[in-house]
């Protein structure tokens, strides 16, 4: 009832403006003049910043504060609804809480592209320093990948109505994104394998320098003799995130120890076709694969060998990522075994 009264006291308010003055109500105007009576009746003590947006909550970080002149942003983002409805969330927490939790599903920071971001967002960041987490409402005309001048220049584009419920929690920031996903990579591998360990490339023509980690394990080789291109084999392999987080696999027991079982899917070694060139490997007969698996099969050379591939999202899911598994700017890891060679060339 509340929410009608507003939406109702809003009509009247802009429908006896209009008839005063005769004038034709903006999009801009009407969002404006709703939102700030549901602010008055939801949140009166909370005033506009001078940004637009309006602070409903605020805990402060420790660390350096964001600097709107560096490129990405590592974040948290949870939207609400003004009804409180929540749309979209990374925060782990948050999706247990309102029973949209799915085990495998990625949560945790995300890179995010100051440039390409909505303006409200980039506004609801200033002022914020690493480890914080402010909520906000961010208003419509805010809500672009435009940027303007003014809050009039704002409102006057704006085409919707829409306002939203932003708490972001601000991890970190990043100036070069190569570089930083690079040193995420360097850092992993000599955790796990040692400094000694270098990068290699699978296809000479592509510089892959400090992008591609191949970790070969000949312990169970059969024959050392090279398989020829045409030869198929089956394979078991198991796709993770750097942090541990399985996405993919033809195990069935990892895939259930990992909370990404499909009772829907039959769990078994895929079959492998080889082929000259790293591009033309193929899948179950489909070479659509990302260029780093695609390689990683190419660095497998011998029947019985095993390996781990580990390689920059550069040869991955790229900025994008992958649905809800595989994150934008994520540097992958695959644990490969041949398990039969079925045919030989």
């Amino acid at each position: 009832m509340r929410k009608i009264a507003i939406y109702a006291l809003a009509a009247g308010c802009l429908l006896t403006a209009g008839c005063a003055k005769n004038a034709t109500v903006s999009e801009g105007e009407t969002a404006q003049k709703y939102l700030q009576l549901w602010m008055k009746e939801y949140h009166p003590e909370v005033a506009s910043a001078t940004n637009g947006v309006y602070i409903l909550s605020d805990e402060p970080g420790t660390g350096d504060g964001w600097n709107s002149s560096l490129d990405y942003s590592l974040l948290n983002v949870t939207i609400r609804t003004l009804a409180g409805k929540v749309t979209t969330t990374n925060h782990e927490d948050v999706a247990k809480q309102v029973g949209s939790y799915v085990e495998g599903d990625y949560y945790g920071p995300v890179v995010t592209a100051t440039s390409s971001g909505y303006a409200g967002v980039e506004s609801m960041l200033e002022g914020m320093r690493i480890g914080g987490t402010r909520t906000a409402v961010i208003p419509s005309w805010l809500l672009t990948k435009d940027r303007y001048s003014s809050q009039k220049e704002y409102l006057e584009a704006c085409s919707s109505s829409t306002h939203l419920i932003y708490t972001i929690s601000f991890s970190g920031q990043i100036d070069d994104v190569q570089q930083w996903e690079r040193s995420l990579l360097r850092q992993y591998v000599t955790s796990h394998y040692g400094a000694d360990v270098q990068s290699v490339s699978f296809n000479d023509a592509t510089e892959q320098a400090s992008i591609f980690f191949f970790i070969p394990d000949n312990s169970h080789v059969t024959s050392w003799e090279e398989m020829a291109s045409g030869t198929k084999y089956t394979l078991n392999y198991t796709g993770s995130l750097l942090n541990g987080q399985v996405f993919d696999t033809t195990s069935e027991k990892v895939a259930k120890d990992n909370g990404i079982y499909n009772k829907n899917r039959t769990y078994e070694p895929v079959t492998i076709t080889t082929a000259a060139d790293y591009d033309n490997y193929a899948l179950d007969g489909s070479t659509s694969l990302v260029d780093g698996f695609k390689g990683a099969l190419s660095m497998l050379k011998y029947p019985g060998q095993r390996g781990v591939a580990i390689f920059a999202s550069d040869l991955g899911y790229s900025t994008g990522g992958s649905g809800t598994t595989i994150p934008g700017f994520a540097p992958l890891r695959f644990d490969l075994e041949i398990v039969k060679v079925t045919s030989s060339k």
